[in-house]
């Protein structure tokens, strides 16, 4: 299957920073994955020295991770420049004296703030000891590099744990007409996990429905976690009838309390970057004598 989706880089990094100030409209979601992954991480063992959270939107799960792992160094990584240095706005501690001392985040190794690409991390080879990313591989117009690029910045025995939106994502908006951007099977990305490198890749999902009041909400919530990037995308502005139709077969798929539901398939994998098996220098040749017929 071609690992590619149908995005414009360009677009993706517009539709980032058009975000930056809406972007705590779409924390219902973020946070509730966030949540499941970090329950996650309780099965495994790690207590890394240095960790980055690529596409860090404003910070939130890199404070849990903090919390998590206070003795860590914390790296933030988003797309867009806005987001990456309102996330360090919001991370500065309030002031000095008590305050600063007892609110969570604002004691420990330091934290750092980058803009940077998913696919091109501003980091040293083998730095980290802990990728994480959340709800951010789709938005990827080249996954597998994405992939090989984290696989690169991670030591030695060290974990990826990542979550994305799966093949099913906002079928209701596809079934109402709107434009939908492609999102791919969890089958395929454990695929292109071995494919970068990775060792041992775990792949699940799970269901997330959430439901609206109605198809304005349901369309601002949406906005909030990202627009239209695909190239395929309309260039020019839509008309009012056709946002109008779009919210009238919206609203028609709501349920007898006239809330209309989404479901959100949500993907997640974690895997580790083993240290390399040397190769033998010689290879064992084997003979066999047949027997005569």
């Amino acid at each position: 299957m071609d690992p590619s989706f149908d995005l414009d880089p360009a677009a993706v990094r517009r539709q980032f920073d058009r975000r930056a100030k809406r972007l705590a409209g779409a924390d219902f979601l973020l946070r509730e994955v966030e949540r499941r992954m970090l329950g996650r991480l309780d099965i495994v063992r790690l207590e890394p020295e240095r960790l980055v959270d690529i596409g860090c939107g404003l910070g939130k799960g890199l404070l849990a991770l903090r919390q998590r792992y206070p003795g860590a160094e914390t790296i933030g990584i988003d797309l867009s420049p806005r987001i990456a240095a309102e996330a360090a706005r919001l991370a500065r501690p309030p002031g000095r004296g008590f305050l600063a001392r007892i609110l969570p985040g604002t004691r420990g190794p330091a934290s750092g703030w980058l803009a940077a690409d998913a696919a091109a991390l501003p980091l040293a080879d083998q730095s980290v000891a802990l990728a994480w990313s959340n709800l951010v591989l789709h938005w990827c117009p080249d996954p597998i590099s994405v992939l090989r690029e984290w696989h690169r910045v991670l030591r030695d025995d060290g974990l990826l744990m990542f979550s994305t939106f799966g093949v099913d994502t906002l079928r209701e908006l596809r079934v109402a007409g709107a434009p939908v951007m492609r999102f791919h099977d969890m089958h395929d990305i454990g695929d292109w996990l071995l494919a970068a490198g990775f060792a041992e890749p775990v792949m699940d999902m799970e269901w997330i429905d959430v439901s609206f009041p109605s198809a304005p909400a349901l369309l601002a919530d949406l906005r909030a976690l990202g627009g239209d990037a695909r190239v395929a995308r309309r260039r020019g502005l839509a008309g009012r009838g056709t946002h109008d139709g779009l919210r009238e077969r919206l609203q028609a798929q709501a349920g007898d309390d006239g809330r209309i539901g989404l479901r959100f398939e949500i993907v997640y994998g974690h895997a580790w970057r083993v240290r390399p098996r040397p190769r033998p220098s010689h290879a064992p040749i084997v003979f066999e004598r047949k027997r005569p017929s």
